[in-house]
């Protein structure tokens, strides 16, 4: 991964402002990106849903029309795999619990735009209790709980969900394993950064960022997709569907390899989606696990 400063000196040499040309650029792609995928609509219609995202977070930085298409373009690739998911299980009533909910957005999206005879109870939860009177001021339910000490046995779920959350746990395997025996629940959606080759993140040690962080501005593990479906099996859920989510155009050859060199080394070339089904045959070799 380049240097965020190198980068920086480099375009500076050319006589090009750094954050005003990142902030366009970067814009330019993901719109690029949202149009060739077919995204347009439904990033239309959850901003009608949620006409205010700038609450999205927890942690505050300066919002504007990069952030706005960024995280619209992400909310669209997981609006789509939620209703993918919810799909896969007979109409009805079904009860999608939201691990790391940050606002109560996605909720409300999946209420809007469940479709053919489903409905959606929802519960969020997160550790961040600003984040959870967020999300009760919108009227929906939401817990005060650190996703590692969830207690899924207290809960009849039909889908768990978890957006950009599992890569800031310190034990991902133990709290997958721990839904996968200790809950009813037979479905999982999860979505990560998208990395090419498995890492450890920490970035704010890297970076030498050197301020209180919360959990919320760490990755600890950013794994492959193939590292993530392999972790994923060892704690109980197999892989029924993947995706992933670019965020610059595809489809411009030649052109297309240097926007993912320039994604990779700025953000993230995008993000994987997974819907994972319980399945412990692999989790049950091991004799070791702590429950």
């Amino acid at each position: 991964m380049v240097d965020k400063t190198s980068l920086k000196n480099f375009l500076k040499k050319l006589g090009i402002e750094p954050r005003r040309f990142t902030t366009i650029f970067n814009r330019l792609s993901i719109q690029k990106a949202l149009g060739e995928q077919g995204r347009n609509g439904l990033v239309k219609q959850l901003e009608e849903i949620v006409p205010d995202i700038t609450d999205q977070y927890s942690r505050k930085w300066e919002w504007n029309e990069f952030w706005e298409i960024k995280v619209r373009g992400l909310h669209a690739f997981q609006c789509s795999l939620m209703v993918k998911a919810l799909e896969t299980f007979s109409p009805g009533r079904r009860t999608v619990v939201d691990i790391g909910d940050s606002s109560g957005a996605h909720m409300l999206y999946l209420k809007a735009i469940a479709k053919n005879g489903y409905e959606v109870n929802s519960l969020s939860v997160n550790l961040d209790s600003v984040a959870v009177e967020k999300i009760k001021a919108r009227g929906l339910p939401a817990m005060l709980c650190r996703a590692e000490d969830l207690d899924p046995m207290d809960l009849k779920v039909d889908l768990f969900t978890s957006f950009e959350m599992v890569e800031h746990l310190h034990d991902p395997v133990r709290f997958f394993r721990r839904l996968a025996k200790k809950s009813n629940c037979e479905r999982i959606l999860i979505t990560v950064p998208y990395v090419r080759s498995s890492r450890i993140g920490l970035h704010y040690i890297r970076n030498q960022f050197r301020s209180p962080i919360s959990a919320e501005g760490v990755h600890i593990l950013e794994l492959s997709p193939e590292d993530w479906t392999l972790l994923m099996l060892h704690a109980g859920w197999r892989l029924i569907y993947q995706q992933v989510y670019y965020q610059y155009p595809r489809k411009w050859p030649i052109l297309n390899r240097i926007m993912g060199w320039y994604w990779r080394n700025v953000d993230f070339e995008g993000f994987w989606g997974a819907i994972l089904e319980k399945d412990t045959y692999w989790s049950d070799f091991y004799q070791d696990w702590e429950d």
